[in-house]
């Protein structure tokens, strides 16, 4: 099984470009798990701080400032009710359904060439430390396919045997 190096053309790939979408997710989602530690440690810092602040607060006063807050709003929202444009609302909703398909498209197209990128890295046996942001170049697979050493490659297959 050979694998074509084209990220532009759907017909020339060895797998549906859904496997590649698959793998592109999995390849991001490996890249952010590597940046958790760091991330942990930041938030348990900015958390000890905020156990402090929470600490040295009177209760009370925030519950009253809530309250009030709360019955600015409620009746902020009765009057923002009387003034909805429904089909200003609906227009709205329609053109921003249409620009997150497009995001939608896009973003799937970038993962089938993360995808394809992180597939081909892996079967020939290396992992960049960082990932690129275009899908690896035709030579370079091939150059990686000379270096296999003769034992990996498959064996020529065996003729049928016979009938007795």
């Amino acid at each position: 099984m050979t694998m074509t190096q084209t990220s532009s053309k759907t017909d020339s790939r060895t797998y549906p470009s859904a496997f590649y979408a698959a793998a592109g997710v999995g390849d991001l989602a490996y890249e952010q798990l590597r940046k958790l530690p760091e991330l942990a440690d930041k938030l348990r810092v900015k958390a000890s701080e905020l156990a402090d602040q929470a600490a040295a607060t009177d209760v009370p006063q925030w519950k009253a400032k809530a309250n009030e807050y709360g019955a600015f709003a409620t009746s902020k929202a009765a009057e923002l009710t009387a003034k909805v444009d429904a089909a200003g609302i609906r227009d709205s909703i329609v053109s921003g359904t249409q620009t997150a398909a497009e995001k939608a498209s896009k973003f799937y197209d970038t993962l089938v060439a993360r995808g394809e990128q992180a597939f081909t890295e892996q079967q020939a046996g290396t992992k960049p430390a960082a990932p690129q942001a275009e899908p690896a170049a035709a030579p370079k697979a091939e150059a990686k396919a000379d270096d296999v050493p003769p034992a990996a490659k498959p064996a020529a297959k065996k003729p049928p045997r016979a009938a007795k």
